[in-house]
């Protein structure tokens, strides 16, 4: 009996204890302190979801904390993507993985492509693995599959192949030295929008490159054409003939003049039966002496231009470069508003190199589109070193000038001779500091009647000190946060509380 009372006092003594450890004011601030951690943890997951779903809704309320936003569609590719009308995939030819693993450019590279699908529903993004997907290829036969393409981009029945040269630039002195790609930029924006470009359009403007007068090589003048959806052409007149759907015909710098066959034909083909609609463009040799080649001065001077033998010499210094020939490479004005309309930043001057000043013969027919300051001179050809421009004779000279002529139906073909070669080089048509790609592609595009003025994206170089993080990475980088740094902060801070406490 006695040990059964002794029982019953210490389970009610216990029971009292925990009655008044439930009552005791240091067990509900614990249980506060408990509840605010739990309720802590889970704001802040639940701002982590909401986060996650709202950037992959609206991607523009996500933020980039690289220097240069290196991660963030530039607002030129969001405007461009957000107009689009027809379905549009981009396939990467690599796991997602592989892909990233790649480097920190294809990490990059990655992520705006990812940006581009979540700015535009028009947009698909699918990674393919060619190796477990064998069959994929037998889908596109026109795709040269040896050259290991890394993306193909697909409208309807249309589609385009980009290599790893299309979406990064590499260091050609490690890559001839070592034998090793080492990517130093990327441009895949650009890359992108103008493969999107090419295969949403289907009725490709048709231009004409002549050979057989040794001409210079115009690849770079080609490729921004073919990347802004034009189709290119090469005939020698010599042997073959303009495809009657051509609408340009494009002579780059020959060394030779043309013979009097090539020039009638020319010359019919502008003229068209009086139905007109098409256009010549003569980029002359600055090499050569202009006068020589007779039966392109000729057909020239029929519409009103002849070419001087020299270059345009600036003066003025506001429009030489810092070049180490300022006075021959320089800016010039724009003169014409039918071919500036459009342009996003006329601030942008165009550059010419070395140029031949084009002389207007019949103002009827012909007027200027680019022009120096009015102190510029002519500089002969073969000038001496000793060399020095007559202020006297300064004055404004055309760097290049377009020649119309138009029936009664207001159909029109065009001549336009355009006095410096080196205006179409690759780095020229490259560089963001000028405007010569978009404003030479705006003369195309105004003549062909075509509404797009052209893509013209900058790639970003990545900051090493400021890279992204991969998806595997940054859900690690979570987990760390949410499972241990948190927690530990929060046990941190409690000790330092009771510490605090205990010692009053």
């Amino acid at each position: 009996m006695k040990n059964k009372d002794v029982k019953d006092k210490t389970k009610k003594s216990q029971n009292n204890k925990i009655k008044n450890l439930f009552r005791s004011r240091k067990f509900k601030r614990g249980a506060i302190a408990v509840f605010l951690t739990i309720l802590f943890i889970a704001v802040i997951v639940s701002l982590n979801i909401a986060a996650g779903f709202l950037t992959e809704r609206f991607p523009s309320l996500s933020y980039d904390m690289t220097k240069n936003k290196s991660y963030m569609l530039q607002n030129d590719t969001v405007e461009y993507i957000r107009e689009l009308n027809d379905e549009i995939t981009i396939y990467v030819l690599q796991k997602e993985n592989e892909f990233e693993a790649n480097g920190d450019y294809y990490v990059q590279a990655n992520k705006l492509l990812k940006n581009m699908a979540k700015a535009s529903e028009k947009i698909s993004l699918e990674y393919i693995d060619l190796k477990s997907n064998p069959g994929f290829s037998s889908n596109y036969p026109e795709v040269d599959w040896s050259s290991s393409p890394l993306m193909l981009i697909e409208s309807k029945d249309q589609y385009r192949k980009l290599n790893a040269e299309d979406l990064f630039d590499y260091n050609q002195a490690y890559l001839d030295y070592y034998g090793t790609y080492v990517v130093e930029s990327q441009h895949i924006e650009q890359a992108v929008l103008t493969a999107i470009l090419n295969v949403i359009t289907e009725d490709k403007v048709k231009v004409t490159v002549l050979e057989g007068q040794g001409e210079e090589d115009s690849s770079s003048l080609q490729k921004l054409l073919l990347n802004n959806a034009y189709e290119i052409e090469k005939v020698s007149l010599l042997t073959g003939s303009i495809d009657e759907e051509s609408k340009f015909v494009i002579i780059f710098d020959p060394d030779k003049d043309i013979d009097k066959d090539v020039y009638k034909t020319l010359s019919d083909w502008l003229y068209n039966d009086g139905k007109y609609g098409h256009t010549l463009i003569y980029i002359p040799n600055d090499m050569k002496k202009t006068s020589e080649f007779e039966n392109l001065n000729a057909l020239i001077g029929e519409w009103g231009m002849k070419i001087t033998e020299g270059y345009t010499y600036e003066t003025k210094t506001a429009y030489m470069t810092n070049s180490q020939n300022p006075n021959l490479i320089s800016v010039f004005d724009y003169k014409n508003d039918t071919y500036t309309s459009g342009l996003k930043n006329l601030s942008i001057p165009v550059l010419l190199y070395f140029t031949m000043p084009i002389e207007i013969t019949d103002e009827e027919f012909a007027s200027a589109l680019l022009t120096t300051s009015d102190e510029a001179v002519v500089m002969p050809l073969g000038a001496s070193d000793d060399w020095k421009p007559n202020n006297e004779e300064a004055k404004t000279l055309n760097g290049a000038v377009l020649a119309t002529k138009s029936n009664d139906e207001g159909y029109s073909s065009n001549v336009l001779v355009i006095g410096s070669y080196d205006a179409f080089s690759e780095g020229a048509l490259s560089s963001n500091s000028v405007n010569n790609a978009q404003y030479f592609l705006n003369i195309f595009n105004k003549i062909a009647d075509k509404d797009n003025v052209g893509i013209s994206i900058e790639g970003k170089d990545l900051d090493s000190k400021e890279l992204g993080i991969t998806n595997a990475s940054l859900a690690l980088t979570l987990k760390i946060i949410f499972i241990y740094i948190i927690p530990i902060f929060i046990l941190l801070i409690g000790f330092i509380i009771w510490i605090r406490k205990k010692n009053k």
